[in-house]
């Protein structure tokens, strides 16, 4: 693992250990609330809808849906599907660990747009989005070999990663500390899922 690679996931790993502290005790009610009450104060009928179709892109189904694309095409089977699938595997029984442990509930079911069950911390849509989607802008830049489509996957794939988080706050089905608990543990894993890869990768071609 490189230098900058240890420290993001250091870093990252800290601030959900940090966040998962606050959980824990209780002590994050005024931070969420601020942040909610203003997500709630945005809704329109027509932002709602757009957003809905935004956070079911997380949704399980969507992101088996993706890693099936992947390893049914020849071309993407192995740099992308087989590190894509695995790690989606991964991060979402490390996702339901972490909800066995912590148990904490769902914000109340009057504030939903949407229907949702299971357990709040971490947001899994989060987790899930930023080890899936931050995986394969790392492929993206590593394999595609133009750089201009290189960039504009980037920026399209950026989407996803970040907005998927913030309409589960819109939502109304995850607290805000669900949401960055699930980004910071999601980049700590993802920076050893990049490392892992990029070892693996070399071996199999010294060239890369």
């Amino acid at each position: 693992m490189t230098r900058k690679r240890t420290i993001i996931m250091i870093c990252a790993f800290g601030a959900f250990a940090v966040i998962a502290g606050f959980v824990a005790s209780n002590d994050t009610l005024a931070f969420d609330t601020v942040i909610r009450q203003w997500f709630y104060s945005i809704r329109s009928q027509g932002l709602t809808a757009v957003l809905k179709v935004i956070t079911y892109m997380g949704n399980w189904q969507s992101i088996t849906g993706l890693c099936i694309l992947l390893l049914i095409i020849p071309k993407t089977r192995m740099h992308y599907g087989v590190p894509v699938s695995a790690s989606a595997i991964f991060i979402t029984l490390l996702n339901k660990g972490v909800k066995a442990v912590f148990q904490r509930p769902r914000p109340d079911v009057s504030l939903r747009l949407i229907e949702q069950g299971g357990y709040s911390f971490t947001s899994g849509h989060s987790i899930t989005s930023m080890v899936v989607f931050g995986l394969l802008i790392f492929l993206v830049r590593k394999y595609v070999e133009d750089r201009r489509t290189a960039n504009v996957l980037t920026v399209l794939l950026c989407v996803p990663l970040v907005f998927i988080g913030l309409s589960r706050v819109y939502m109304g089905v995850h607290f805000p500390t669900d949401v960055l608990g699930g980004w910071c543990l999601g980049l700590a894993v993802l920076m050893i899922i990049v490392s892992m890869e990029d070892r693996f990768s070399k071996r199999k071609n010294p060239k890369l």
